[in-house]
């Protein structure tokens, strides 16, 4: 007998408080076809049928323009990495990713090539997410700025007109950036720890 996912509690009080601001198990279920919870493991679903966050947390969320996130590491087939989940969505990468992409000197390369986006997922788990960079990490290398699937279902393109870094390491050891999300899909790029430009920051998350 299959047993039945069990409910997260507390999230449709959340979702009320965050205006509707959430990437949870409904919302991923419609646009990726499975049930997230249902892919966990018995541990990972105890982990994520209760909320972090408390009523105080949401209302400082929703007033910093946050939204919940449901993180989950795998979907039915297997470990649900960057380029499973652009499978998944069909649109999630722009085209040019998979053609080559490189700035100044440094030699282009493919996403397929990078082992972060067929290797690494996100550990499970809920978190309160920014939808644009924080204003004081814009325009900062990346060690300045250490210190200092949600379009499908809302209707709203996140980082469309900003880059966000991130910890993965590509081939040439530069970190993994993303942005630029247009009609044709999620940019991915990878700068050396010393670049910097104006719309390149970090979304904070907790």
């Amino acid at each position: 007998m299959r047993r039945v996912p069990p409910e997260v509690e507390g999230l449709d009080a959340a979702a009320r408080a965050l205006g509707g601001a959430l990437l949870g198990p409904r919302e991923i279920t419609a646009a990726l076809g499975f049930d997230p919870i249902a892919v966990l493991t018995p541990a990972e679903q105890a982990a994520v049928t209760r909320l972090p966050f408390g009523a105080a947390d949401l209302e400082l969320a929703r007033a910093a323009g946050e939204m919940l996130v449901l993180r989950v590491p795998r979907d039915p087939e297997g470990p649900l990495t960057m380029l499973r989940l652009a499978a998944r969505l069909r649109t999630g990468l722009d085209p040019a990713v998979h053609k080559g992409v490189g700035y100044l000197l440094r030699p282009e390369w493919t996403i397929d090539d990078q082992p972060f986006a067929a290797e690494e997922t996100c550990t499970v788990g809920w978190r309160l997410v920014r939808r644009e960079p924080l204003a004081e990490t814009l325009n900062r290398a990346y060690a300045d700025q250490e210190r200092v699937l949600w379009e499908r279902v809302h209707g709203e393109r996140l980082l469309a007109a900003a880059w966000d870094w991130s910890r993965s390491v590509s081939t040439d050891q530069g970190y993994a950036a993303l942005g630029e999300f247009g009609p044709h899909g999620l940019r991915v790029i990878a700068y050396s720890r010393a670049v910097r430009f104006g719309t390149l920051g970090v979304c904070a998350q907790r």
